[in-house]
């Protein structure tokens, strides 16, 4: 029997073959350093890789892919000595490749290097109203003006009581000349009934804002809360990269608005924005040209002109977003989930697939003019901002589940998750909570103006 001529000449095998040695290599290479990155534990190589080398995740595994096929043609045309294949055998081994290098490109170009949905780099600011701010006390809307005249004499007219505005809430929190200490985690002021150690580390009084910092340990488990109080909303700022490209750690967003306190936002850059609202500083991010919003597929919170915090349910709650807008929102995050029922008792069932053990950071709520900024250090937090590697020492973080529980015995009355582990982290008085490599959208800061 003669044996099948192969169909390519001798001198386009041997390119063929150069190439496919040359992606093997270049893919073992770019694997190398992939690996480096990760055996360094210096640089997040989900940060600063996706930052500076978006291509090579992707490139990898299409070098490799593209080395089979070109070895598949060489076997195929018979290149190589008793592999020669029939003619349906060689298209199926064909299509067999040209799947896999399709799947394996789509699939990697997906939750590597996707881009937002909405191109971030072309949305405008659109300035949401600002309120008229009246100061003064106002009666219920829903107790009738001639009410009196309905009474008899004898009953005195029922009325609302005033709202106090923010500016005259906690007088004693404030001060005209701003002053501010720090002490140690030897600063022991409690020690709760599980035995978490509950340490003062910064206070400060400004003439709008004032902020204490405390820190929470209890075994490894570690965790901050600032206890915020504001005389104004404007206190709570955001500061934010509409470009993912753009994206910087939490300490230099805080630095650049000078922030007492700062705490990551929700990361609405990532490529993720599908529906929702997203609202910063008083200027609607998204839907971009200020389109009305119907559709939302994760919990919402909102912080409101008046001081107001409002975290929204997207399965148990209508959300209006004309109702939304016409109580004049400054803040708007779509992250979630919500992490307490409206009575401030724990959930345990949340509108969320993140529910297993990470480092967290939360928005939390007592009332208008009093909020508080969580962060949980966990288990991915390996390499602190100095770059020293605590390994398994670190805390080991929370579920869902202990988070909620954990907000509740905080007394917030409302809470909201937002982005977490690598990106969780706190930063105040040039002091890194938690994470400091990876860079991320936006910051939730406070700010004494």
């Amino acid at each position: 029997m003669s044996e099948k001529r192969s169909l390519l000449p001798k001198k386009a095998r041997t390119v063929i073959r150069l190439i496919a040695v040359v992606f093997v290599n270049l893919g073992i290479v770019f694997s190398a350093v992939y690996i480096l990155f990760h055996l360094l534990e210096y640089y997040n190589p989900h940060s600063f890789i996706r930052a500076n080398l978006p291509w090579l995740p992707i490139a990898i595994p299409i070098l490799f892919v593209l080395s089979v096929l070109l070895y598949d043609v060489l076997r195929i045309d018979g290149a190589f000595k008793k592999q020669h294949f029939n003619k349906s055998r060689m298209l199926l081994i064909v299509l067999c490749d040209l799947i896999l290098f399709a799947a394996i490109s789509l699939t990697l170009y997906l939750k590597t290097c996707t881009t937002s949905l909405v191109d971030l780099n072309t949305i405008e600011e659109y300035a949401l109203p600002t309120p008229a701010v009246s100061y003064e006390p106002t009666l219920d809307p829903s107790v009738p003006t001639n009410i009196e005249a309905q009474q008899p004499e004898s009953t005195p007219a029922p009325t609302a009581a005033p709202v106090i505005p923010l500016s005259e809430k906690f007088p004693e929190k404030f001060s005209e000349t701003p002053t501010e200490e720090s002490f140690g985690k030897d600063h022991v002021v409690d020690t709760l009934p599980d035995g978490t150690e509950k340490a003062l580390l910064y206070t400060y009084s400004g003439k709008n804002a004032a902020v204490d910092i405390y820190h929470y340990q209890n075994g490894k488990l570690e965790y901050q809360v600032a206890d915020i109080y504001v005389r104004d909303a404007d206190c709570f700022k955001t500061n934010y990269s509409l470009s993912y490209h753009r994206n910087v750690i939490t300490q230099i967003y805080a630095e650049q608005i000078h922030a007492i306190v700062a705490a990551n936002g929700d990361n609405f850059n990532s490529g993720k924005i599908e529906d929702g609202i997203v609202i910063r500083n008083g200027a609607q991010l998204y839907p971009k040209d200020g389109s009305k919003q119907t559709k939302f597929t994760r919990d919402l919170c909102v912080l409101y002109s008046d001081g107001s915090m409002r975290v929204y349910d997207c399965v148990l709650d209508t959300i209006d977003y004309d109702e939304i807008l016409s109580n004049y929102p400054r803040q708007a995050f779509y992250f979630g989930p919500k992490l307490l029922n409206d009575d401030g008792t724990a959930k345990t069932k949340f509108n969320s697939n993140l529910g297993k053990i990470n480092p967290r950071t939360v928005l939390g709520y007592f009332e208008p003019g009093h909020y508080a900024l969580l962060v949980v250090l966990g288990t991915r937090d390996i390499v602190d901002y100095r770059g020293k590697n605590h390994g398994n020492g670190k805390s080991p973080g929370m579920t869902l589940i202990e988070l909620s529980a954990l907000c509740e015995q905080l007394d917030f009355a409302m809470a909201y998750n937002l982005d977490g582990g690598g990106s969780s982290s706190m930063v105040w008085n040039k002091t890194v909570f938690g994470h400091n490599d990876r860079t991320h959208s936006d910051i939730l800061a406070v700010v004494d103006p």
